[in-house]
């Protein structure tokens, strides 16, 4: 049986990302920089914009619980980049800031080919 190739799954991922990404879609991050020793507070670094090769969309149905995820929210499927997105994260779609609520790695185990997202704001 032969094994299936995640790795060029991402790629494949990817290219249509980047073929069928729409507006702008980025992802800012301020890079924490922990104290010399444990009871230094932490500095922050200069803030960080990632560019994702993105699609927005309204949430699916099949996520909305009306507690966490809501009707008004929004889906963004986008393909891999070089830092995991996390639930709190500041991104823009067109220059709008929205915070995301929920990540899910398409699969859910094993190497990462996309990240949807939901998304609030």
């Amino acid at each position: 049986m032969a094994r299936f190739d995640y790795g060029r799954m991402q790629a494949k991922a990817t290219t249509l990302m980047q073929r069928f990404r729409q507006g702008s879609v980025t992802l800012t991050r301020t890079p924490v920089i922990a104290g010399a020793n444990p009871w230094d507070p932490p500095t922050y670094g200069a803030p960080v914009t990632y560019t994702l090769d993105a699609v927005v969309r309204p949430v699916q149905d099949k996520f909305v619980d009306g507690t966490t995820i809501y009707s008004t929210d929004r889906q963004v499927t986008c393909s891999v980049m070089p830092v995991e997105l996390l639930p709190g994260d500041t991104m823009a779609i067109d220059g709008k800031a929205v915070t995301i609520v929920k990540t899910m790695r398409v699969p859910a185990a094993g190497e990462v080919i996309a990240w949807r997202l939901i998304v609030r704001g």
